[in-house]
C-alpha cells in the first residue's frame, strides 16, 4: 500500500525545497520550522487513518511539501550559527539522523502494522515542532536578509561547478542504489527479511560514514572528504560486477553506503560554507537538484540493469571514479568561498 504512494510524497519534496529560502525573507526561521513540522505531523497522522488509496493523495502531498523544509533550513542554519571548523561534524549528525530513521522504518515495516509507519514520523514531527518553538537562539528568530536568485546556478561559476558535480554524482549513485533490493532478490535469491537486514547494515554504516566524513571535512578539508567518498563508492560499485559469498557482498554494499555518506558530507558542508549572500539559494537548490538527478539516474539505468546488473554497476562505478579528475574544479577550497 505504501509503495504506491511514494510519488505523492517525493515530487513535492523535491519541488518544495525551493520555496523556503525565498519565504525566509518574510517569515523568520523559527516560524517556518514550527509550522512545517506541525503540518508534517498532522499529515502523517491523517495518512495513518486512511482506508483506501484515494485518501492518501492530499496528506502525502502536504507531508512532502512540509518535510522538504528540513534540509535547506538545516543547512542554512548550520552555516549561519556555527564556525567552519565544526560544520562538517554537525552536517554529519544532521544527515546521519536520516540513516537512523531508515533503520527504524525497516524495523517497523517488519514487526508493526503499516499505520505505525505514519504514526512514528507524526510523533517525531511534533517533537521537532516543540524543539524549534522553545529553543533559544536569535538566529532562529531572524529572517533571510539577501534576496534569493536561483539563476545564480547558471551565472556564478562556483555555484555552477558544485551543482554540476552534485547532479552527476547523485545520478550515478541512485542509478546503482535504487536497484539494490531487486538485485539482491534476483541475483542472490534472498528473502525480504534478509534484504531488509542488508539495508539495516547499510544504514548503520552510512550513519558512521556521515560522522567519519564530518571529522575529515573539519580537520582535513571538504575536498579530501569528497575524494575518499568517491573512491570508496566507485570502487565498491564497480566490484559488484562479480558474484560473491554473502559476507563479501555485505562489505561491498556497506562500502557504497559509507562512500556515499563521506562524500555527501563533504559536498553538503561546502554548501554551508558559502557566504550568506548565496548560502540560502544553494541550500535550497541542493535538495531539488539531488531529487531530480536521482530520478534521472534511476530511469537511465533501468534498461541496462534489466540486461545485466553486474555490468551496469561496473560501468557506473568506473564513471564515479572518473569524477576524481574533476574534483578540485568542482569543489571549491574553503578559503576560496
Amino acid at each position: 500500500m505504501t509503495a504506491k504512494i511514494i510519488p505523492a510524497y517525493l515530487i513535492p519534496y523535491g519541488l518544495g525545497a525551493l520555496i523556503y529560502a525565498p519565504l525566509a525573507r518574510y517569515v523568520n526561521f523559527r516560524s517556518i520550522m514550527v509550522i512545517t513540522m506541525a503540518i508534517f505531523a498532522v499529515s502523517n497522522f491523517v495518512c495513518a487513518q486512511a482506508c483506501d488509496m484515494g485518501f492518501f493523495f492530499l496528506p502525502r502531498l502536504l507531508t512532502g511539501l512540509a518535510g522538504s523544509a528540513s534540509i535547506p533550513l538545516g543547512l542554512i542554519l548550520i552555516g549561519k550559527m556555527f564556525e567552519k571548523n565544526v560544520r562538517g561534524r554537525l552536517v554529519g549528525l544532521f544527515f546521519g539522523c536520516s540513516f537512523m530513521a531508515s533503520i527504524v522504518g525497516v524495523f517497523l515495516s517488519g514487526v508493526a502494522h503499516w499505520r505505525w509507519l505514519f504514526y512514528f514520523p507524526s510523533v517525531l514531527g511534533i517533537l521537532a515542532a516543540f524543539l524549534a518553538f522553545f529553543l533559544k537562539s536569535p538566529d532562529l528568530d531572524s529572517k533571510e536578509k539577501i534576496s534569493v536568485n536561483y539563476f545564480n546556478i547558471i551565472y556564478n561559476k562556483k555555484i555552477r561547478n558544485i551543482f554540476i558535480f552534485i547532479i552527476i554524482i547523485s545520478s550515478l549513485y541512485y542509478g546503482v542504489h535504487k536497484w539494490f533490493g531487486v538485485y539482491l532478490s534476483q541475483e542472490y535469491g534472498l528473502s525480504q527479511f534478509t534484504i531488509s537486514m542488508f539495508f539495516v547494515m547499510m544504514a548503520v554504516t552510512g550513519f558512521l560514514g556521515q560522522i567519519f566524513g564530518g571529522i575529515i571535512s573539519d580537520h582535513k578539508g571538504r575536498v579530501l572528504s569528497c575524494l575518499i567518498g568517491i573512491v570508496l563508492l566507485g570502487a565498491s560499485s564497480a566490484l559488484m560486477v562479480g558474484h560473491y559469498p554473502l559476507f563479501i557482498l555485505v562489505i561491498l554494499l556497506c562500502g557504497t553506503a559509507v562512500g556515499w555518506a563521506v562524500g555527501h558530507n563533504g559536498a553538503s558542508t561546502v554548501l554551508t560554507d558559502f557566504p550568506e549572500e548565496h548560502r540560502a539559494e544553494v541550500a535550497s537548490l541542493n535538495s531539488a537538484v539531488r531529487f531530480f538527478a536521482g530520478g534521472l539516474g534511476f530511469m537511465v539505468s533501468a534498461p541496462f540493469v534489466q540486461k545485466n546488473f553486474g555490468g551496469t554497476f561496473f560501468v557506473i562505478g568506473l564513471l564515479i571514479l572518473c569524477l576524481t579528475f574533476f574534483l578540485r574544479k568542482a569543489i571549491p577550497r574553503d578559503e576560496s568561498l
